[in-house]
C-alpha cells in the first residue's frame, strides 16, 4: 500500500498524486490518499486548501486513520518523535529529487511536495488520461476553450496574491517581475507572431496595467470558472508563459502540443530548495527578476 499525504493547493496535490501513482504502478500496489491533513491545516489556522483531486479521473482511494497511523507511525511515539525532530532539524520538505524514493518497496507513507517530473515522467501517458475532468467544462470555460482552439493561444499566468502580501512567502519564493513577463512574451513571439494571450491571474488589474498583452488578450476571470477548469484551459493553449507556481507548471506540463514553447522563470524559488530538473530541458528559462 502506498499512502500519499495531500497538502497545499491544486498543483502541489497533483505532484504528490503523481509520485504515489508511479510507485503504485511499479510495485503493483494500491494507492491511497491521506486527506486528513487538509482539514487539520484549517483547524490550526494554516492556509486552508480543499481537496482538488476529486474532480479528476484519478484513482480515488482514501486512507483511513488506522491505515495512516500504521504506515506513518509504525513504532508509535518513537516514530512521532523521530519525524518531528527530523523536520525541525533539516526543514526538508522533500521538494528535491531523491532517486532512492523510486526504489522503495512494500508499504510506503509519502509526506512531501515531490516537485520534480523525474518522479513521474515514466507514466506520463497514464497521468495525461487521469488528469482530465470528470465533468464537462462549464459553459463559460467551454467558451474560452473554443477561443483557445481557434487562435494562436498563449496562456500567461501571473501569480501575485500571497507572493506579494505575505513577507515570508515573498522572501522564500520571490516573484516574477514585469521584466520577466515582457522578456517571456518576446520569446513566445519569436515562434508565434501576434498571439492571443489568455491571462490567468489573481490580480488581473496588475496585468492590464503593466503588461503589453494587446487588445486581443482574453482575461479569464469569470467566477463560474473553477481553479481546475483554469488549469485545463492553460493546458489547451498552444504555448505557455508560467509563473514560479506549481499551478501553471502543471498547465504547461499537461499541454500536449508537440510544438509548444514554454517559458518559465528562474530561479524557481529565492530561498527555498528546488530540484534543478523541475523545469524540463525543452522549456525556455528567463530570469524572474529582470
Amino acid at each position: 500500500m502506498i499512502i500519499v499525504n495531500l497538502k497545499g493547493g491544486t498543483g502541489n496535490q497533483i505532484f504528490q498524486y503523481a509520485l504515489g501513482r508511479h510507485l503504485a504502478i511499479k510495485n503493483n500496489g494500491t494507492l491511497k490518499l491521506d486527506v486528513m491533513g487538509l482539514e487539520r491545516a484549517n483547524k490550526v489556522g494554516d492556509i486552508y486548501r480543499p481537496l482538488q483531486l476529486d474532480v479528476f479521473n484519478i484513482q480515488k482511494n482514501y486512507a483511513t486513520e488506522e491505515e495512516v497511523r500504521r504506515l506513518k507511525y509504525p513504532y508509535g511515539i518513537i516514530s512521532k518523535a523521530w519525524r518531528y525532530l527530523g523536520f525541525k532539524l533539516s526543514r526538508d520538505k522533500n521538494t528535491l529529487f531523491y532517486p532512492s524514493v523510486l526504489k522503495r518497496k512494500g508499504d510506503i507513507y509519502l509526506d512531501g511536495y515531490w516537485q520534480s517530473p523525474l518522479y513521474f515522467d515514466a507514466i506520463r501517458d497514464t497521468l495525461l488520461k487521469e488528469l482530465t475532468l470528470v465533468k464537462p467544462l462549464s459553459a463559460p470555460a467551454a467558451a474560452i476553450a473554443q477561443q483557445i482552439k481557434n487562435s494562436t493561444s498563449v496562456s500567461l499566468h501571473a501569480r501575485r496574491g500571497d507572493y506579494v502580501k505575505n513577507p515570508r512567502v515573498l522572501h522564500d519564493f520571490g516573484m516574477c517581475t514585469q521584466g520577466y513577463y515582457e522578456a517571456a512574451m518576446k520569446k513566445i513571439e519569436e515562434v508565434a507572431p501576434s498571439p492571443t494571450y489568455f491571462v490567468f491571474s489573481d490580480d488581473i488589474e496588475w496585468v492590464k496595467n503593466n503588461l503589453p498583452v494587446g487588445e486581443k488578450a482574453v482575461f479569464v476571470k469569470d467566477p463560474a470558472i473553477t481553479d481546475t477548469e483554469e488549469l485545463m484551459l492553460m493546458s489547451l493553449c498552444k504555448h505557455n508563459i508560467i509563473a514560479n507556481s506549481s499551478f501553471s507548471w502543471w498547465g504547461a506540463w499537461l499541454n500536449q502540443n508537440p510544438q509548444k514553447r514554454v517559458v518559465a522563470p528562474t530561479p524557481w524559488f529565492d530561498h527555498q530548495p528546488f530540484d534543478p530538473g523541475l523545469l524540463p530541458p525543452t522549456w525556455i528559462t528567463v530570469p524572474k527578476a529582470l
